[in-house]
Formats: C-alpha cells, structure tokens, sequence
C-alpha cells in the first residue's frame, strides 16, 4: 500500500518489532522542524533561514498586528459577520503566536523526552508490551493527521467563501495594498492572507497537538509498567533479594516516568495557559456569528473554526483526568502484587513506594489552573456567558441596523 510506504508510522507495527516510543511524534517533529525553529542543518542553512523568515515573519509576527490594524482602519467598512470572523480569528492569531514563541524557546524539551522515552524502552521485553507502544505510536500520529486535517479545512474554507463574496478573507492591513483598487490587488492580498493564516494553522497543529501525542505514549508506558509492578513477587524461582533488586527497578522506572512528565511540564503550562485565557472568548464570538450573521458558506467556516479551538484543549484536558487515573491504578497494581510474604526490608520499601505512587500526576497552566475537564468546561462555558451578554444587550440588533442604514 503506498500509503504505508509514504508514512509507516500511521500503522501499527507487528509486535516482534522493537519498540521506538519515539516515532509517536516523528511527524510532529518534523513539522516542528519546518516551523522554522530548529536549528539551520548546516547544508540548507540560507534555505532554511530564509524560510523560518518569511513563515514566522508572515504568520508569527506580522499577521497579529496586520488582523489589528486593518479592524480599526476599517471598521467601519466590515459587516457585522466579517467583523466577528477578524475578531475571533484576531484573538485566536495572538495566543497561536504566542504559543509558537513559547515552543520556539523551549524545543530542546522535545528532544529529551524523546531521550527519556528511548530509555523507556530498554525496559520493553515481552510481545504484548512492545504491541501496545505500537499501537500507541500509530495513534499518535493519526491524531496529528486528523488536527493537520480540521486546521487546514478552516483556513482554505474561510479563504474559498470569502473569494466567493469577492473579499478578502480577513481584510488585514497590507502597506501600500488596496484590495478595492482591482482585482489583482484583491488577488495578492487574498494570496497572502492565506498563506499567513496557513502558516499559522500548521505552527498551530504543532503547538497545540504535541502534549497528545506525548501523553498518549505516556499512557502506554504507564500501562506496561502497572503490568510490571503486579508481577511484582510472583516468580517462585527468586530469591529474596531477586525480587527486592526488581522492586528496585520498578522504583528506577517510576523516576524516569516523572522526569519525563518533568521534562515536558515547562513547555505544556505556557502553551495551555494561553489558551485558556482565549478559548471562552473566541468561542463566544464564534457562536455570535454562526447564529446571527453567518451565511451557509461563512457559517461552515465558522464551524470547522470552532472545531479547531475545541481541539486546543479539550483533547489534553481529557488525557490529563486519565492519566490521574492510570496513577491510582499504578497504586492498586502495586498492592495487588505478592508483597506480603515479603522480608521486611522489602515490605518497607514497597510502603513507601506505595505511598508515592499514590500522588497522581498533574499538570497546571503557570500555576493557576490545574489542566483538566472541569478547567476545559470551565472556561469553555465563558462563550455562553459572552453569547447571552451580546443577546441581552441587542447588540446585534444594534449592529445590523447600521448595517442597513450605510
């Protein structure tokens, strides 16, 4: 199949494979890679800087102030629709850019995690353990295809209505570019409007897929490892100090988990935290458009935009409330395991392991709120508060009776 010759990694692999924990992100870093934020390869360096300008400078930096510039210097001249798609798309513009900075600084974090997980896998020796980080890392990366997916259908959807109507799709402010002048104005302008919200939408995919596909492995890993800990004094064969050496190697394992969570932690709070102080906000513009303003062609531009927000967060949060799960039940297959007739050394040991295994893993956006589904529905149901705001005050009505009058 040429497909599974293009992109193996999509499928997974036979379980006598060895495992490579580390290709659950092999498209995502390659993503990163063309982002522009790695460091130039030395036999592309002019290439390679020349394209991390005219991506970052485009969708990084000049689109944020390009989307604010062009709503106050035509304000005026938007309807209410088009007003509410540069607005959402505004606020959702400077979080992504924020987000790319954010990663831009913290990459090398990438990197070693992917050296914790190769560690990880050391510790893979029976088919079954190996079969579900395969399955594991061929999910990951189907995940990351599906987000490139919905990402890329809201910027050429928006793009293609808007070419529709004769407009560009956001009207942002291009110096010395006046669309309305003629058509090829109109046509370089919609050109570059699209090839920056492009731009953003694939820096986007990458900053907002990665903490999936980690978690996802993780989750792997972490599964094999409650197997391991409920083995745990069951070989009749050991000794006594067999089995306390393979107490201690669980321990070793449940350290190389934490580093990684560690390793990844700086980089998830930023990221996530940005999008919390956004998501309620362009979501409740969001849903302002579809029910008051749109037409069929903005409305489904709308919708797949409202897919992708949701897909910032709500796919993480989800992965965070089962990961404090898969740590209570490290708890319980640690207890489950043969300790008891255990040396007292050994059941010593295994009480104060049980004890730090009973503390769940968690994540915080910059010590704030606790990264979650009670924090995503939370801050998801600020768009409802923002829509019954603008419906309580007629400022819909408000704004389609100007409208009319111009």
């Amino acid at each position: 199949m040429e497909l599974r010759r293009i992109f193996p990694a999509l499928f997974t692999k036979p379980e006598d494979c060895p495992p490579r924990s580390r290709d659950a992100t092999l498209y995502l870093l390659r993503c990163i890679f063309l982002m522009g934020v790695r460091k130039p390869p030395v036999n592309l360096f002019l290439a390679y800087v020349a394209w991390s300008f005219a991506l970052n400078f485009c969708s990084t930096f000049y689109q944020p102030i390009g989307f604010v510039t062009g709503l106050i210097r035509h304000l005026s001249e938007f309807s209410p629709g088009e007003f509410l798609t540069s607005l959402q798309v505004a606020f959702n513009a400077w979080s992504c850019s924020t987000k790319v900075l954010i990663v831009w600084a913290l990459v090398r974090h990438f990197d070693q995690a992917n050296a914790i997980l190769d560690e990880m896998d050391k510790r893979i020796t029976e088919p079954g353990e190996r079969l579900q980080v395969h399955r594991a890392v061929s999910l990951s990366n189907r995940i990351f295809f599906f987000f490139m997916a919905v990402y890329m259908v809201y910027a050429t959807s928006t793009f293609l209505s808007a070419i529709w109507i004769g407009r560009p799709p956001y009207q942002n402010y291009y110096p010395y570019l006046d669309w309305r002048s003629s058509t090829s104005h109109l046509a370089l302008q919609a050109f570059l409007e699209y090839f920056a919200m492009a731009g953003a939408c694939f820096q986007d995919v990458c900053v907002d897929c990665y903490p999936v596909n980690f978690i996802l492995v993780l989750r792997a890993h972490m599964s094999i490892f409650a197997d391991r800990l409920r083995r745990l004094g069951t070989d009749p064969a050991e000794s006594q100090e067999e089995r306390y050496e393979r107490l201690v190697e669980c321990i070793q394992d449940h350290k190389v988990i934490l580093q990684f969570v560690d390793c990844l932690r700086p980089v998830i709070s930023g990221t996530i935290f940005v999008q919390f102080l956004v998501v309620g906000l362009v979501l409740g513009f969001t849903l302002i458009n579809i029910v008051l303003f749109a037409n069929l062609a903005s409305a489904i531009a709308a919708l797949s935009f409202m897919a992708a927000v949701l897909l910032e967060t709500t796919p993480f949060c989800i992965l965070c409330n089962y990961l404090t799960d898969d740590c209570y039940q490290l708890a319980d297959a640690l207890f489950q395991s043969n300790w008891i007739y255990g040396e007292k050394r050994y059941q010593k040991t295994v009480m104060y392991f049980l004890q730090k295994l009973q503390q769940p893993i968690t994540f915080m956006a910059m010590n704030v709120f606790p990264i979650s589904v009670g924090t995503n529905i939370s801050v998801t149901k600020f768009s409802f508060s923002v829509f019954t705001l603008v419906k309580q005050m007629n400022i819909a009505e408000k704004l389609a009776r100007s409208e009319e009058d111009e």
